[in-house]
């Protein structure tokens, strides 16, 4: 196998997650943090632990990130070249939230021994990694890389939805994702907005008055986008991650509790997995402590 594999850092790939799909790609799999900075102290993506990232956010403490180098994506191509790759797929999220994915492209251009395919994923979190697991069973089937690549950038186009509620605008509206009079206006109106990735971008779905509503809005959205799946497909095998930005659903609150049992009763598909995940803390610096979110997509 001369195919690798290199995604950022908010996909939240657990240690153990890692090491599979590195076993499963014969040690060509590699993860280029982004990073948070709290204050003057800057750290990786994780480096931070996530209450520890929401302590710090709600003490009003200034919280930034910043995207990887260049350098760094072309030190891990320059790994998995030393490795025997021929070929690296790199997947990010998304170019219009980050510059990640132009330091992806600044890297490839230094590394002509290697065929580098470029995908921008136009998702993060769940949805990202649910594209890794997509590249690296295509690769497994031994698709040609491009083929693959085609691949992935179809199911993140088509096989995955990204919802979320955020219980304070102003986290997104300081990292630029929203702009300061559509944070003012739902402050004054106590209006609590529910948000999607579309192409990538954050945009608007509904807006409703309370957050209980917001999960009752969420929940529909994940129910309408599980049929769809199952409408196109009879056999797809369908996912519900529920997104979270502290460490366990105890320390999120009575939110996450309230979704997890919502989602529990709600008329999903058979077979539908339904599991819970914590944001990776470059996301939480924008969405903000006590946001809430579902990934609805198929699995390979």
């Amino acid at each position: 196998m001369s195919t690798a594999v290199v995604v950022d850092s908010t996909a939240q790939l657990s240690a153990a997650r890692r090491a599979e799909l590195e076993a499963a790609l014969g040690g060509l799999f590699r993860v280029v943090d982004l990073s948070v900075e709290v204050g003057e102290e800057m750290r990786a993506d994780g480096g931070w632990s996530p209450d520890e990232l929401c302590e710090h956010m709600r003490s009003g403490a200034r919280v930034q990130t910043s995207m990887p180098s260049a350098q760094a994506f072309s030190a891990a191509l320059g790994e998995l070249a030393e490795r025997g790759a021929v070929e690296v797929l790199v997947l990010t999220l998304p170019a219009v939230l980050s510059g990640t994915h132009g330091s992806a492209v600044a890297a490839a251009a230094e590394h002509p021994e290697l065929t580098v395919h470029l995908i921008d994923s136009r998702t993060t979190s769940a949805g990202l990694a649910g594209a890794v697991a997509v590249a690296v069973a295509g690769i497994a089937s031994d698709l040609p890389p491009a083929a693959v690549t085609g691949e992935v950038a179809d199911w993140c186009e088509a096989e995955t939805r990204t919802f979320f509620v955020p219980e304070d605008l102003e986290y997104l509206r300081r990292g630029g994702r929203i702009g300061r009079a559509a944070s003012l206006l739902g402050r004054a109106l106590a209006i609590t907005p529910v948000l999607g990735l579309r192409e990538g971008a954050v945009v608007p779905l509904a807006r409703v008055r309370t957050m209980a509503k917001a999960e009752d809005r969420l929940v529909a959205l994940v129910a309408e986008s599980c049929a769809e799946y199952r409408e196109r497909a009879a056999d797809a095998a369908l996912e519900v991650v529920l997104l979270h930005p502290e460490s366990t659903p105890e320390t999120a609150g009575a939110g996450v509790r309230r979704m997890q049992e919502k989602l529990a009763a709600a008329d999903l598909p058979a077979g539908t997995v339904v599991r819970t995940e914590v944001l990776s803390t470059v996301i939480t610096a924008h969405v903000g402590p006590g946001a809430l979110g579902v990934a609805v997509q198929t699995r390979p």
